[in-house]
This record gives C-alpha cells, structure tokens and sequence, in this order.
C-alpha cells in the first residue's frame, strides 16, 4: 500500500461541491484519485524533507499535511478531469494548489514550520540570565573591578602590573598612571 497523507474518500468529498459531484472531478475513478493524491503527498514528502509514514514517533506526519495534500490533490484531479484544458487562474483549486505551493515554499527555505510546537510549556518560556561573580573576588585575583561611575564590572590590569585603564589606579598599584 502506498503511503497517502489524505484518503481518497476525503478527496471526493472535497472535489464533490453541493451538486454530489456532477461535472466535477469526484467523477474520476478511485485510481485516477490516488494518483492525484500520491502526487501531492510526493511533493509533500519533498518540500518538507522526508517522509512522515508513521514508522515512529518522529515519523507522524503534521495535521496540516492532511489539508496540504488536498489541496494540492485537488488540483491534480481537475488537471486530469480537464484533459489538458487551461485551469483558469481564478479556478478555486489552482489558488488552494498556489497557496499550498506558497507555503511548501516557505517550508523548504525555512520561514515556516509543519509541525509547530505545542503552546505554552517549556519551549516558549523565556528568562533572563543573571551571571554575578560572587563577592568572594575581587579585582586582585580577578582582573576585574567595579567602575565607580557606571557601578558595573568591567576588565582591569592585574594588580601593580603598571597603569590601570580609564586613567586612576583604583587598586593603589605602584605603576605609572596613565597621563593620556
């Protein structure tokens, strides 16, 4: 059995309209059906990377593939009900087939997601990272200090290593103090 991210019966209930399927695709047979449908779930399987058959956990295809499928099924079921007669472009089924190809697009180049994450939880939480040295350093033995007009750490020369940045000796080092 090949594998088919919609069934066909969803296919002609789509293809049928209001008039149970009278001058519509739903007419084809079910093997020009599954064509039609093998077709999209191909260029699914495609655009997103691998094949979602179900195999395991990470292999269960996205819900939006069942409606992606569709559309783009419904497009190759009118292709063949027209017998290479033009689709129009105003035709219901090219502009679900050009907003499905539009979003497999954006799949492939990496501006969307298939298969989104659940809302809330761990994943979309967001904090803020807090990193302090403790008190137990201090610019002697860690080549820090606090800068007393900013009150914020910030990098110094080791201590009596000769000037100290910004112009003041802040730690009472021996070396030159720079004049700049």
């Amino acid at each position: 059995m090949t594998l088919l991210y919609a069934p066909v019966e969803d296919l002609v209930n789509v293809l049928s309209g209001t008039d149970s399927g009278v001058g519509t695709p739903a007419q084809l047979s079910p093997a020009q059906l599954t064509l039609a449908l093998q077709n999209a779930t191909n260029r699914i399987s495609v655009y997103f990377g691998s094949v979602q058959d179900s195999s395991n956990d990470q292999a269960s295809p996205p819900a939006i593939f069942h409606d992606l499928c569709l559309d783009l099924a419904a497009f190759w079921a009118w292709k063949t009900y027209l017998k290479g007669k033009a689709i129009p472009n105003t035709h219901p089924a090219f502009i679900a087939y050009q907003n499905a190809t539009t979003m497999l697009n954006d799949v492939r180049d990496g501006k969307l997601r298939l298969d989104p994450l659940p809302g809330g939880g761990v994943e979309s939480e967001t904090g803020t990272v807090i990193n302090r040295i403790p008190r137990i350093f201090s610019g002697e033995d860690s080549n820090t200090r606090v800068n007393p007009g900013t009150g914020f750490l910030e990098s110094d020369v080791p201590l009596g290593a000769g000037w100290a940045p910004r112009g003041d000796d802040l730690l009472g080092g021996s070396g030159t103090v720079y004049q700049g």
